[in-house]
């Protein structure tokens, strides 16, 4: 089984997830689900530890994320610290453009983060409230 396989390496992540297959009985549809889902934390893993992974992002590149991210950006925001307040300003300071909602607040994001607002710690936060890679592949 993969997930044996990785138990030197990753011994944390092999127990959380064989502990979760033997929860739901075993079956090898939970085993094959585990083994998607340790593959994409050792991705996201590799991801941060990557030359991608540490590059700081560019405003370019938080332009075209602000057009791909949906409803769901004010769940990232809260994610990377913003207080509720900040989010009604960054709708007040961009009343009926959504877009600019989005990029005011990722740019701000990167501001306070300096160098640590990089490829694999913003991956890692929209990964932390579900949003899709479908959003952010163009980043990888």
């Amino acid at each position: 089984m993969f997930c044996k396989s990785l138990e030197e390496l990753y011994d944390w992540l092999s127990k959380d997830l064989l502990e979760q297959d033997q929860r739901r009985g075993g079956t090898t549809r939970a085993v094959q689900c585990q083994e998607d889902v340790l593959e994409d934390k050792m991705a996201r893993m590799n991801l941060q530890d990557s030359p991608r992974g540490k590059e700081v992002l560019t405003e370019k590149e938080l332009n075209k994320l602000a057009d791909k991210l949906g409803a769901e950006w004010e769940k990232l925001a809260i994610e990377l610290d913003f207080k509720k307040s900040e989010l009604y300003k960054f709708k007040e300071d961009n009343k009926n453009n959504v877009h600019a909602q989005i990029f005011d607040m990722l740019c701000k994001w990167k501001e306070k983060q300096g160098r640590k607002a990089t490829v694999g710690n913003l991956i890692h936060s929209m990964h932390e409230v579900s949003i899709g890679e479908d959003v952010y592949k163009f980043l990888l």
